[in-house]
C-alpha cells in the first residue's frame, strides 16, 4: 500500500437494480404506443369530437395506475407521440404531439395533487376527463394565437368539443381505472 493510491468504489454499497425500472418504463412506452395505434385504427362512427377518449384514456389511466413512477403518464405520452410520426398512423395535426405531452403532464400533476392511498374511481375519472379536455382547450389557444381553426370547432362550435372531450375522457378513465381496481381487488382475495 505504500506509494499506491487506493480507489474506493461506492458501487458495492449502493447497488441499484435498474432492470425493473427499465422494464417498467418500456412497458409504459408500449402502452402509449398501443393507445395511439388503437386510437388511429379504431373507427367509431359517432361523429362526436373526443370519442377516442374512451379507448385512449383507458390505456393511459392503466399506465398511470399500475406504475409507481411519478411521471408515468408523461412516459406513456412520449410513447404515443413518438409513434405519431410513423407515416401509416395518419396523424396530420402538427400540434398534437405537444398537446399529448401537456396532457400527460396535467394528468400526472392532478394525480399527485389528489393522491390518496385508495383513490376513488370517481376522482380518477374526473382527473382523466380534465386531462383529456386539454386537447380542445389547447386547440382553442392555438386558434387564438395562430388563426388555425380545428374542424370540430367549425362543425360544433367551441363548447360541445370541450364538453364531449371531458365526457369521453371521464368514461375512458373510469374504464381503465376500474379495470386495474378490479384486478387489484381480485388479487387481495
Amino acid at each position: 500500500m505504500i506509494g499506491r493510491l487506493s480507489q474506493k468504489t461506492l458501487s458495492k454499497a449502493f447497488r441499484i437494480n435498474t432492470l425493473p425500472l427499465v422494464l417498467e418504463i418500456l412497458f409504459l412506452f408500449v402502452l402509449g404506443i398501443s393507445a395511439i395505434v388503437v386510437r388511429s385504427y379504431l373507427r367509431i362512427p359517432l361523429g362526436i369530437p373526443g370519442r377516442h377518449g374512451l379507448e385512449f384514456m383507458a390505456f393511459i389511466m392503466i399506465a398511470r395506475r399500475i406504475s409507481k413512477i411519478p411521471f408515468a403518464s408523461v412516459i406513456a405520452m412520449l410513447g404515443a407521440t413518438t409513434f405519431m410520426f410513423v407515416p401509416f398512423i395518419g396523424i396530420k395535426d402538427p400540434f398534437l404531439p405537444v398537446i399529448y405531452i401537456v396532457m400527460g403532464i396535467v394528468l400526472d400533476i392532478l394525480y399527485f395533487a389528489f393522491h390518496k392511498p385508495n383513490h376513488r374511481l370517481a376522482i380518477l375519472s374526473l382527473i382523466g376527463g380534465i386531462a383529456y379536455m386539454v386537447i380542445p382547450v389547447s386547440r382553442i389557444g392555438i386558434y387564438l394565437f395562430t388563426g388555425i381553426l380545428e374542424n370540430s370547432f367549425i362543425k360544433s362550435g367551441f363548447i360541445i368539443p370541450v364538453i364531449s372531450h371531458f365526457a369521453f375522457g371521464v368514461a375512458g378513465s373510469l374504464l381503465g381505472a376500474g379495470l386495474i381496481y378490479s384486478i387489484k381487488r381480485l388479487q387481495k382475495k
